[in-house]
């Protein structure tokens, strides 16, 4: 039995606990503590993989981290001996970010980590990560309006490093327009959602030209980043301290003019960078709302992924087609370049786990056909105003498509002389942390947007839009109080980074049982 110091809380070497429970000469684990007292233990940072499922003990609290660090708390009279058991897999490590919440409304927290839209990988670095706030802290109203908590939250990048079982933050840069005034979640004046966006009072928030809702992420190796928005949809530049200096745009012609098109609130959802740097690659979040479509676009398969060529400024349109829509209801959150043609896109419902659907495609563009005003499709035409690329006697590619399975819109496609883009499964991560955890309280999110990888795919990390722990407000009319988002395991959602090593797939779990003597 572990020797350990008996007072308020007990504080204990690294637990032996990641190893495996069957391990030669690795007995399980066993401790004492006086009654009433607190048993605190110390995990090893993940070394051997992360918590993924425990028990609870039958006579007490506990509280159990992903690196195998747990509090005990016995309970109220209780002396004898008490067990739980804990489950760990080495093919997954869990992050939390753990920062201070923004703020706090009727006892509401607005948690801190929501960092998630979209993660990319700090150039050089194998440990450290970029990931992105959205417009800030937003939830529907019973009236239809957007309710915005803190009206002045300005969007941000996160510098996060990977380090002892946590997502450390080193640094937020706030995103500013090129005089240095701070962008905002308001709806943007040049491009207009329609939507309407009060405070909690109920006043409205006027339209504002720094309205930015950004969602995709990559960084240079010069420090600049380039940051994907919903609203215009807009791709902007930023130097490395977040100032803009440059917008490519559909109102301009720098983007092709169709992708204002998009739904509100689902633009470019997604950003990648090429790994030599050369070329960007932008994804849409659903189908374009074309003037032609008379169906949803939410159940329209064909979506676009646009490319931009960072020193000719030539763009390029391909079709990518949702796993039946019609079925599944996803939509896209991420792009992750792996070579010049090879991307993952990270497809997913809004169901939190268990049984959601997350999955990651592995993607090849080298033989899709082009889309664009530079598109070769015999029979089609170009027009920006009705559509792009027009096929089957001027029907743009969304409306042509229409509702369909995945399957269906292929074989229209091909009928018109258009290859979508290539895709075959990647990683079911909702069949991973489902499996991991049938109850759905191991990263069971239900936003997975970011996805980054630093050697080519053999490890992916991939995080949360936390919607920074709120989903709703609690009365009817204003002034407002907010409803607290709380995830599958009862935890108020927060900003969470898991990495997953694909070599060591499928996921391999082993059970380690904790005894406790309360005396």
């Amino acid at each position: 039995m572990k020797s350990v110091k008996i007072g308020l809380v007990a504080l204990v070497l690294p637990l032996a606990a990641a190893g495996p429970a069957e391990a030669k000469g690795r007995p399980d684990d066993h401790y004492r503590v006086r009654a009433g007292h607190t048993l605190q233990v110390r995990g090893d940072a993940q070394r051997d993989g992360a918590v993924v499922r425990h028990t609870d003990p039958g006579h007490g609290a506990l509280v159990i981290g992903p690196d195998g660090s747990f509090r005990y708390t016995p309970a109220a009279g209780f002396t004898g001996r008490d067990t739980f058991t804990f489950t760990v897999s080495d093919a997954v490590r869990l992050y939390p970010t753990d920062l201070p919440p923004f703020g706090t409304v009727g006892g509401v927290k607005i948690t801190g980590g929501g960092y998630g839209s979209a993660l990319t990988p700090v150039p050089g670095s194998r440990d450290e990560f970029y990931g992105l706030t959205d417009r800030g802290p937003n939830v529907d109203a019973p009236d239809g309006s957007k309710v915005e908590p803190l009206p002045s939250f300005t969007p941000a990048i996160g510098k996060f490093r990977l380090r002892g079982g946590k997502a450390v933050l080193e640094r937020n840069i706030s995103l500013r327009a090129a005089d240095g005034s701070p962008y905002n979640g308001q709806v943007n004046t040049l491009a207009n959602t329609g939507e309407t966006i009060v405070d909690l009072s109920g006043a409205k928030l006027p339209a504002s030209p720094n309205g930015y809702d950004s969602e995709g992420l990559v960084a240079q190796r010069d420090g600049t980043f380039w940051v994907s928005d919903e609203y215009g949809p807009f791709i902007t530049h930023f130097r490395a301290d977040g100032r803009a200096v440059e917008r490519l745009s559909p109102f301009d012609g720098s983007l092709p003019e169709e992708l204002k098109n998009r739904v509100p609130n689902k633009g470019v959802e997604g950003l990648a960078l090429t790994p030599d740097g050369r070329t960007l690659v932008g994804i849409m979040q659903s189908a374009l709302q074309q003037p032609d479509l008379t169906k949803k676009p939410s159940k329209v398969p064909a979506l676009r992924i646009v490319t931009v060529d960072l020193k000719t400024r030539a763009t390029h349109e391909y079709a990518y087609l949702l796993d039946n829509p019609g079925e599944t209801s996803t939509a896209v959150s991420e792009i992750t370049a792996l070579s010049a043609t090879r991307f993952l896109v990270d497809e997913r419902d809004g169901n939190a786990e268990p049984g959601a659907y997350k999955k990651l495609f592995e993607i090849d563009l080298s033989k899709a056909t082009d889309l664009g005003s530079a598109a070769k499709v015999p029979g089609a035409t170009y027009d920006a105003a009705k559509g792009g690329l027009l096929v089957d006697g001027g029907k743009s590619i969304e409306a042509y498509v229409g509702k369909a399975t995945t399957a269906e819109a292929a074989d229209a496609l091909a009928k018109v002389g258009v290859t979508p883009a290539a895709k075959k499964l990647f990683l079911d991560v909702g069949g991973l942390v489902t499996g991991l955890d049938p109850s759905g309280g191991f990263f069971g999110h239900d936003k997975v947007e970011g996805v980054a990888t630093t050697d080519g795919g053999r490890t992916v990390v991939i995080s949360n839009d936390s919607d920074f722990g709120i989903d709703g407000v609690a009365n009817s009319v204003a002034p407002y109080t907010l409803h607290a988002k709380t995830q599958p395991n009862g935890r108020q959602d927060d900003g969470e980074y898991l990495k997953v090593d694909m070599t060591k797939l499928p996921a391999r779990t082993r059970t380690l049982t904790v005894t406790v003597d309360v005396r």
